[in-house]
């Protein structure tokens, strides 16, 4: 492994890595929602676009993902905001496809629900997990690995 990564580890461990890694991707799907027009996901997400247009919800993907990011990367301290920010966009977008599939507005909706809320219990587990625990980076406290 390089110095950069390294370092980069011993800073972030598997507690900010779960926050930084789906908020960088967060980003790419608001971005993504922004530039790019999907008609199955606007079918799928549209009882969140009832609510407000695609291009909101893409800022809502990309504001909640520099929170994950921000959250993982900052050294110690209370991080479960960070969780709750990047859970919130999958989450919502499985009710909305579950909601859109139930109502008949877009019947393979239902499909895509496992996906959102795979990704979903895999943050609730790491969160769990890693919980009770402060990130200290080595450069802190001169060693490698998490408490």
């Amino acid at each position: 492994m390089t110095r950069a990564a390294s370092a980069l580890w011993a800073h972030l461990g598997w507690r900010g890595l779960a926050l930084a890694g789906p908020g960088a991707c967060w980003v790419v799907v608001g971005l993504g929602l922004l530039l790019t027009d999907r008609p199955a996901v606007r079918q799928g997400a549209g009882p969140l676009i009832d609510l407000m247009c695609i291009e909101a919800w893409g800022g809502v993907w990309i504001g909640c993902g520099v929170l994950g990011l921000v959250a993982g990367v900052l050294r110690p301290g209370r991080d479960v905001w960070g969780f709750a920010a990047i859970v919130g966009p999958p989450a919502w977008w499985a009710l909305s496809f579950g909601a859109a599939a139930l109502v008949g507005r877009y019947a393979p909706g239902w499909a895509t629900v496992p996906v959102y809320l795979a990704i979903v219990l895999l943050l609730v587990i790491i969160a769990a997990l890693t919980g009770g625990r402060r990130r200290i980076c080595t450069c802190e406290r001169g060693g490698h690995g998490e408490r």
